[in-house]
Parts: structure tokens; sequence; C-alpha cells
């Protein structure tokens, strides 16, 4: 079609028909789908691939498309991995109690050895009392340890698995435990009962107007510590049941809240700041120990010397002069006041003394003589 000279001049000459690209070669570097560009300038163009179609019975058997999984770098997956750990640890702190995981070990593992606990080690709780336990003790020739409650029963545990096997009701509140050969003692309201593991037999001894505090036995005879100040004494074993005592000890003004004997004496600490010294022949008072500020709680014979415990936080350590009467040697302080003392030997080593502290939930251990700390527990 023939165009006028002026719409000829508004378009401009007709550009020149481009070269037609040349053949490819073929070169094993080459991919297939991506042609190579023309000029140096071009660059290289991906081909575009047309879309995949399938028929619809194929298509069903396939189901939907998946995308495929993205690959990260093991630089990435290390960034990623403590945020991850984070918001898991994040969903089981709300649904998890981390408190379980310290209540599954068993009585049977080795436990492990702590310093910090002198050389010590905690195999397990014992629960199920539901008031304080007043004493514990383990007869001689028995597999049960029995246990004493305010609660007002006694618990036998099997000393192998440490479960509970037996639960026998009092009928009052135990104040104190001992142990005397196959004989188990309990203090309770206006009595001592006394069981015999081995053969059955059960004593019961009466005289007490109130609470049994303490108790101790010496030559085959049992003191108990009363609530309103008296020491009871009676034979023991005793040959008859429900008999009475056969020497009431007088002085104390207050509860008797524990006991110890040597050789030759009677020792009572008392809630009224002073401990007696009883002869065991004569049973009568030969000398009042004053030295204490507060509750004499805890009394304990130790070879020569006698070892006494207060609430005035202190430890005292008491040795007969030339006189023969008990003197203070050695006073030792603590933080809090003090409960109770119990002491052991050890083949080859210096003997330990435990101390519980009051209102603390602690057991301080000291080496004897010296009083050199070995650790808590």
């Amino acid at each position: 079609m023939p165009i006028s000279s002026t719409l000829s001049a508004r378009l401009g000459p007709a550009p020149a028909p481009s070269p037609s690209p040349a053949p490819a070669r073929w070169s094993p570097y080459a991919r297939p789908s991506e042609p190579r560009g023309a000029g140096a300038g071009g660059g290289c163009a991906k081909a575009s691939r047309p879309a995949l179609r399938l028929d619809s019975a194929t298509a069903r058997l396939l189901g939907p498309a998946r995308k495929a999984p993205v690959r990260r770098s093991s630089y990435a997956a290390e960034v990623a991995a403590p945020t991850r750990r984070r918001l898991a640890d994040e969903k089981s702190d709300q649904k998890i109690d981390p408190k379980p995981a310290q209540t599954n070990r068993k009585l049977n593992q080795e436990p492990r050895v702590q310093e910090s606990c002198g050389g010590f080690a905690i195999l397990g709780a014992l629960a199920g009392h539901t008031e304080a336990i007043t004493g514990i003790s383990m007869p001689i020739g028995s597999d049960k340890l029995y246990s004493g409650s305010a609660d007002g029963t006694v618990r036998l545990w099997d000393y192998n698995s440490g479960k509970c096997v037996d639960i026998i009701k009092m009928g009052g509140k135990i104040s104190c435990m001992i142990t005397q050969d196959k004989w188990v003692l309990f203090g309770i309201p206006k009595s001592v009962e006394a069981w015999n593991i081995q053969t059955g037999v059960k004593l019961s001894l009466q005289g007490p107007s109130g609470l049994v505090c303490s108790m101790t036995i010496k030559d085959e005879m049992l003191f108990a510590g009363t609530g309103d100040g008296r020491i009871m004494a009676w034979e023991f074993p005793a040959k008859e049941n429900n008999l009475g005592p056969v020497a009431i000890l007088s002085g104390h003004e207050r509860q008797v809240i524990s006991l110890s004997v040597s050789a030759t004496r009677l020792y009572s600490g008392s809630l009224d700041k002073t401990i007696r010294v009883w002869d065991l022949k004569t049973l009568q008072c030969v000398q009042t120990l004053y030295e204490h500020k507060a509750a004499v709680t805890s009394v304990l014979c130790w070879d020569q010397k006698l070892l006494s415990c207060s609430l005035d936080k202190t430890i005292k350590v008491w040795s007969a002069s030339e006189s023969g009467n008990l003197q203070v040697t050695h006073t030792h302080s603590e933080e809090h006041g003090l409960r109770t003392l119990f002491g052991m030997h050890r083949v080859g080593k210096t003997p330990v003394l435990f101390c519980s502290l009051h209102n603390s939930n602690c057991i301080r251990l000291f080496d004897l003589p010296s009083f050199d700390e070995r650790g808590k527990l």
C-alpha cells in the first residue's frame, strides 16, 4: 500500500532488518534450556518451560502438588536452633513440673557422697507421719526401722526398700523413744510402753502424771524424765505388767527433757536451765550446774566428759575437777539455739559430734575434741 510523502516524513526511515542469528554450535558445557545470548552485552536468559499438564486420572492419583523443602546452610541451622529450643523451653515450663524428677531416686541406688555433708550421703526420705517425729530406733537383729511421732503412731519401715510395712496407733502423743537390746520403748502420756521384738512381750510401766519427755537405761534400771520435773525409775525388764516406779527423783522445777548416764552418775537436763547430777547408788542429787542461760535441751556422756547444749546457742564441755565436781572446760558458740547432741565413734579416726539446730532444719557436724567443723546435713 503506497504511503503519502507527508506521512512518510513523520514516520522516518524504515529500520533495517536485523540479521538472523547464527545457528548455535553444540558444546558439552552449553545448557539446552538456556540458548547462548547474542553479542557481548546480551547475557544469558532462561528459557521458559511449558507447564506440565496431567490428565485428570493421573492428577487424582498423585494428589496436590507439594513444595520442595528449603535447604538451609549449616550456619543457618545453628542460628535457628537456639530459637527453637527457647520456644520449646517456654512451652515446657508451662506444662511440666520439674519437681517430680527429684523424687524418682530409689533407695537402692548408689548414693553420691558430698564433701559439704561431712562425708555422709542422703539415701532417701521416708514420708508418712503427719506431725513431728520424736524418735527413731533400730533394735539389734531387726530389719525394721521404728519411728514414733506426735501424731500418736509408730511406723515400721523395711530397712531394704524404705517402705512402710506397718502403722500402730499408741492412743497418745509419742514424746520420746529409745532402744535397749531387743526392746523398743515409747514415752506417752502417763506411761512407758515397752515391746520386745523377739518374743512379742509388751509391758506398760505406770506412774507418770503427765507426759514422758526423756528416757535412759542403766544396769536394769529404766529412768524417765516427766513433764512435772520428776524422774521416775523402774526395774527393767519388769517382772510384771503395769508396775509402778521403784523410786522418784525430785529437784527440777520444769520438764526434764534430756537424760544421760555414765558408770556412776545420771545427768538430767531441764527447761529450768539447769543440769542435775545424780548418784546411781543412792539416787540422790550430788551437784546442780547453772552455767546455761536458757533451757538445757540435751546432755551427752562422752568418755570421762559431759557435753550439754542449750537454747542459749552454746555447747559446753564439762570435766571433773580434783574435788570430783564438774566444771566447764570449753564452750562452743553457735548462731542458733541447739536441740540435740549425738556422738559417733569411728575406727582409727576422731569421733564425730552431731548437733541439731533449733528452727534451722540443719545438723552441724564437728570433730571431737577439736570442734573443727566437718559439714552440714
